[in-house]
């Protein structure tokens, strides 16, 4: 049983009226996960019905995420000297929305119907990657650290709750005789409509205000600020092997949906239901990795997260020789238990940056992760595909494709694992 701070010890005390806000944290939360969701199936799916190519769905990850590396810095600088950590992912959630309402009039546009697909995804997809690296900094500032776990802890299983349900819901409604691009403009209509109410859930949570910072910023203070972080031996040792991490992670991003639908050939609804199905091991797992955090430390559970993603590519070169009437189920069950400590992402990632980022300048450090995340998001998922193309874009390419993932996920279980040897001493 999960036990809440009634207040934190962060700011000032908060009316005895006034809603836990760790309670809301849970809230904002499974409304995230509604729409981000959502973007896990509907994003490719619904470019491939607007006729999008193999090399378009590779630019998925790359075109929201360049755009978000455009603002990742100049927001974090901005972040840092505002009176509340609260404005920039208030602000971020409201263009959110106007994303999914201009996604929802997509199909309507003609031949211009791809080109808008992309404007539209720069808000819907990028958006959030904006709003989670300021919310990062917001949390750190409402939630003190011995209650963090517990409130992420919380959190993600809110989130986990409506990863279950949505895809299994829309995958359900899917199956039925209806027009599929008609019911994904409906779906980015209520991601609108969650995003909306999710800013008007972050708006409820109290946020102590800081002092306020200068008007005026200089170069030289970003190159302190700068060099503060590259002087310090924790964030270096949690930057570099993390990188990495996400790096091997993100390789398989956009073959991953290839794989699924030209090499296991799953269905819309298929899809959409192992979306579901897959959070059901992530549920079960955050408890376990909870109590792992409080009894071994974050350093110690991050490594799982990595040893559950060294099973992917063995799972789909293994079920790809299954006869495809036989596909689904295994893939969906082996997928669900053996990367259930997937999970341990979110969990662990956020804890570790807030401790090892320069007080100084977190909003800035928080920036600069999250831009280098993003960047190598624009970038992997692009270059797996390409490889792919390259070794012939066939079934043997597949399989090679998966062997070269695999390598590299274990080369980073092996980093992050000398990282805990190396941060116990």
């Amino acid at each position: 049983m999960i036990r809440v701070p009634a207040r934190p010890a962060v700011g000032r005390a908060y009316p005895r009226k006034t809603t836990n806000p760790f309670v809301l944290f849970a809230v904002e939360g499974a409304l995230l996960q509604l729409f981000c969701s959502v973007n896990g199936f509907a994003n490719n799916l619904f470019a491939t019905g607007l006729g999008a190519t193999d090399l378009q769905i590779g630019l998925i990850q790359t075109v929201p995420n360049v755009a978000a590396l455009l603002l990742l810095l100049p927001l974090g600088i901005l972040s840092d000297r505002l009176r509340s950590s609260r404005t920039i992912p208030l602000v971020s959630l409201i263009c959110v929305a106007a994303g999914y309402v201009v996604m929802a009039a997509v199909p309507s546009l003609g031949n211009a119907r791809i080109l808008a697909f992309f404007c539209a995804l720069v808000f819907t997809a990028g958006g959030p990657v904006l709003y989670n690296a300021q919310w990062q900094t917001f949390f750190g500032d409402v939630v003190q650290s011995q209650a963090r776990n517990s409130v992420l802890t919380l959190r993600n299983r809110a989130m986990f709750v409506l990863g279950i349900a949505t895809p299994l819901v829309c995958g359900v409604v899917m199956n039925g005789p209806v027009d599929t691009m008609r019911m994904y403009q409906l779906f980015f209509l209520l991601c609108a409509l969650a995003a909306m109410l999710q800013a008007a859930v972050v708006s409820g949570i109290p946020t102590p205000e800081r002092q306020r910072a200068s008007e005026k910023f200089s170069i030289g203070e970003l190159g302190r600020a700068v060099g503060e972080m590259a002087g310090s031996r924790q964030f270096l040792l949690f930057f570099v092997p993390v990188v990495l991490f996400y790096m091997s992670w993100q390789m398989d991003w956009s073959m991953w949906y290839i794989g699924q639908v030209q090499y296991l050939k799953l269905t819309e609804s298929q899809m959409t239901i192992f979306s579901g199905v897959f959070n059901i091991g992530q549920l079960a797992a955050i408890g376990v990795l909870s109590k792992s955090v409080q009894k071994r430390g974050v350093d110690r559970t991050l490594p799982f997260a990595a040893l559950g993603l060294c099973s992917c590519p063995l799972i789909m070169m293994l079920c790809s020789r299954l006869p495809a009437s036989q596909r689904m189920i295994p893939f969906t069950v082996l997928v669900t238990v053996l990367n259930a400590p997937q999970c341990a992402t979110n969990l662990c990632i956020v804890q570790i940056l807030l401790r090892v980022a320069p007080r100084s300048c977190r909003s800035l450090a928080v920036s600069l992760f999250t831009l280098t995340t993003t960047l190598t998001n624009c970038l992997m998922p692009y270059l797996g595909v390409r490889m792919y193309t390259a070794l012939g874009a066939d079934y043997r390419a597949l399989m090679l494709f998966n062997v070269a993932t695999l390598l590299s996920r274990l080369l980073t279980l092996g980093l992050l694992l000398w990282r805990c040897k190396y941060v116990k001493k």
